[in-house]
């Protein structure tokens, strides 16, 4: 959906993949994101006895400017946990602190986007489990869009206004040719045949 592509080689580190065959209903949601329920069926979580995930993402850009980036992270808790626990995590995003939030059984959580900029060169986050949780963090996957500026200088307002003149012109000669054949038509007609 919307040409994004999925990578399942991607890993926070120290994580290992989790997977479950449950079917997620994103068919009634009304989620903008429009994440593939194969994306949302698959998730990572830490290594036993971890309780954070952690990505740092290297940027690979040469030009002379300090990008800005749009951060989402997707989240739907697929295990099905027993009843009185929670998994509770914060999210900290180069520096920036989310949360705390909490997951619902098989219901989808996009957090974002996060706008930053970026002028370390790399976008870092981890995902921490809060004192209250019972259970690690996971996450089901992530986004990071690069916004650039545009090479050439935006498009002027008056560009294309002369294509509207000539079509409202156009349409001016033909409700005028429209109105002399029906006055003609009008002052032809005889009402006595």
């Amino acid at each position: 959906m919307y040409n994004r592509i999925w990578r399942l080689d991607v890993n926070p580190d120290d994580s290992v993949s989790i997977r479950t065959e449950t079917n997620i209903d994103i068919q009634g949601s009304d989620d903008p994101y429009r994440l593939p329920v194969e994306v949302l069926r698959t998730a990572v979580q830490p290594l036993n006895g971890l309780y954070s995930l952690s990505y740092n993402y290297t940027l690979l850009y040469t030009e002379n400017f300090t990008p800005e980036f749009l951060v989402y992270f997707h989240f739907a808790e697929i295990e099905q946990i027993e009843p009185g626990e929670i998994r509770e995590f914060t999210i900290t995003l180069n520096g920036l602190n989310y949360g705390p939030f909490t997951l619902e059984y098989l219901k989808l959580l996009t957090i974002g986007p996060n706008k930053l900029q970026v002028p370390e060169d790399q976008v870092m986050f981890s995902i921490d489990a809060t004192w209250r949780s019972d259970l690690p963090p996971i996450l089901n996957a992530f986004e990071i869009f690069e916004l650039r500026p545009l090479p050439d200088s935006p498009t002027n307002q008056t560009d294309g206004m002369f294509s509207i003149s000539i079509l409202l012109n156009a349409i001016i000669i033909v409700i005028n040719e429209l109105l002399d054949y029906w006055i003609e038509g009008f002052l032809r007609f005889d009402p006595s045949s």
